[in-house]
């Protein structure tokens, strides 16, 4: 009886989820009025689906006793969905628009240094590569008024966020999408962090005190602040990597033969209408990252605003890596299980964006001693990414604990504890150029659990692009499951034993 309301349903629902999946899209590549009113428009009819009553009913009817596990948890979301609408939906409304209405505000807005147009890409390339302080301070400082614009518009939605997790039975919103979206608990996700910055804070110290001193150094001074920090010196390997990308484009033809190597033809995926790019800054288009898994097994895009550097390839090939998971689900599975459990698929995208700093996808280009020594950066960057990542989930669940609490003096002291940040610098509002805080609240610690599985992951797969099998190997044993089996299960599965911190540990040590 479940499995035909369920599939009967989920006819409706694919058709509703396609529509709104591509209206984001057309939004997230063009910011303008027009599409945002054609996305609000979808987006409000997928939720309509989940306002009838009598469907409703006839789910509440089915007896739990006699499905499975599984099949329990499938008819759990289906109900969640459903009561979410039916007893909050206005609420939800209401969110979704002010998201959007924020989302506008922010891509639209014309970053200026000394009254000359500039786009956030070219910010980023000034604090990595100029060396003049005080232009580095304009570009921070340009990227600063962006975020001032839409601090307390943001301050007021994590109110309406809150006020609708209360009506959920939670604390906080952070809470509830912690629970409800992840299922993940807060006490769990409070352990796991300190565990893991207790067992490599030392390392972390370290590095970041390293840095530190060179950049000291370089611009002759004693303290450092926001604006002195991304620069690649000239010692830097990353920087001479950066100087061997001679145009932007050579960022996709590298990452398409290393997709090539594990076994991925991406020209074949393009030909095929499967997989669609569109990885260039323009005005209007979001200024992020973004896979968007339109269709599992079908559909998958890439939104991306390329240079040619290091970073840009990283992110191209950690967006691919989701990409090719969510074209490896099968088709053969429910809708509802053609999905992917985020840190899991995070892993895999960030296993994937690891591999420039892993393997020798850049040996063709790159002099061999320079490329040594840019390997030998990976321990370095996992241990600032914990750093970083202690930051934002923590200064996102404190946010929603007291959103009225000063939230410059928060950002401020979070990054002092984890970061080594200078303690007497004037607090600001970067906190609010976090993408994820407005698009994806309670995500990032997605990231984190991330950075556990995909350590796991590739020290048991080993050096991915020396094996064609590497793609077989994953579509076969963990892609095409989608979210058929708990996260925990596929993970076991797939690399023999239960998730820890001990891969990851060995990593940085």
């Amino acid at each position: 009886m479940f499995k035909n309301i369920r599939d009967k349903f989920s006819e409706i629902w694919y058709e509703k989820y396609l529509k709104m999946c591509n209206a984001d899209w057309d939004f997230y590549i063009d910011s303008n009025p027009e599409n945002l009113e054609k996305m609000t428009k979808a987006q409000d009819e997928h939720s309509n689906i989940f306002k009838d009553k009598n469907l409703y009913n006839e789910f509440k009817k089915i007896d739990k006793c006699n499905l499975n596990h599984h099949e329990q948890k499938q008819l759990k979301n289906i109900l969640k969905n459903f009561e979410e609408e039916l007893n909050t939906g206005e609420d939800l409304k209401n969110l979704r628009n002010k998201e959007n209405e924020i989302a506008q505000k922010y891509n639209s807005y014309i970053l200026k240094i000394d009254d000359k147009e500039v786009t956030r890409v070219e910010i980023q390339k000034i604090l990595q590569t100029e060396k003049n302080p005080e232009l580095r301070k304009k570009a921070y400082e340009a990227n600063l008024k962006a975020a001032d614009l839409i601090a307390d518009d943001l301050k007021e939605f994590v109110k309406m966020r809150n006020s609708f997790a209360l009506k959920k039975g939670f604390s906080n919103y952070f809470e509830y999408k912690l629970a409800e979206d992840y299922e993940v608990d807060l006490n769990d996700l409070t352990n796991l962090l300190d565990d893991v910055y207790s067992k490599s804070k030392d390392t972390i110290k370290e590095i970041i005190e390293d840095k530190q001193n060179e950049l000291k150094k370089f611009f002759g001074i004693n303290e450092l602040k926001s604006y002195h920090y991304g620069l690649l010196l000239d010692s830097d390997p990353t920087k001479k990597v950066n100087e061997c990308f001679k145009y932007k484009e050579q960022i996709v033809e590298i990452s398409k033969n290393a997709y090539k190597k594990m076994g991925y033809d991406v020209d074949k995926l393009l030909e095929e209408g499967k997989l669609t790019l569109d990885l260039f800054p323009r005005k209007g288009k979001n200024t992020h990252g973004f896979c968007f898994d339109i269709d599992a097994g079908l559909d998958a895009r890439i939104l991306a605003n390329l240079t040619n550097n290091t970073h840009s390839l990283d992110t191209l090939n950690h967006e691919m890596g989701h990409c090719v998971y969510a074209l490896g689900i099968s088709r053969d599975l429910p809708f509802i299980d053609r999905q992917t459990y985020p840190a899991m698929t995070e892993a895999v995208a960030m296993m994937m964006g690891d591999i420039q700093k892993r393997e020798n996808i850049l040996q063709d280009i790159v002099p061999d001693e320079i490329l040594k020594e840019f390997k030998q950066t990976f321990r370095k960057d996992e241990a600032n990414f914990i750093a970083h990542s202690q930051v934002i989930i923590n200064f996102e669940k404190e946010m929603y604990k007291n959103p009225d609490q000063d939230l410059k003096k928060l950002w401020h002291d979070l990054k002092v504890k984890y970061q080594l940040r200078d303690k007497n610098e004037e607090p600001d509002n970067g906190w609010a150029s976090i993408p994820h805080y407005l698009s994806h609240p309670a995500y990032y610690q997605n990231y984190f659990r991330a950075t556990l599985i995909k350590a796991q992951i590739y020290n048991h797969l080993g050096n991915l692009t020396e094996n064609t099998n590497t793609s077989t190997i994953l579509d076969e044993n963990l892609f095409k499951y989608g979210t058929s089996m708990e996260e925990n299960e596929l993970i076991e599965k797939f690399t023999g034993k239960k998730l820890s911190v001990d891969d990851f540990v060995k990593n940085i040590a």
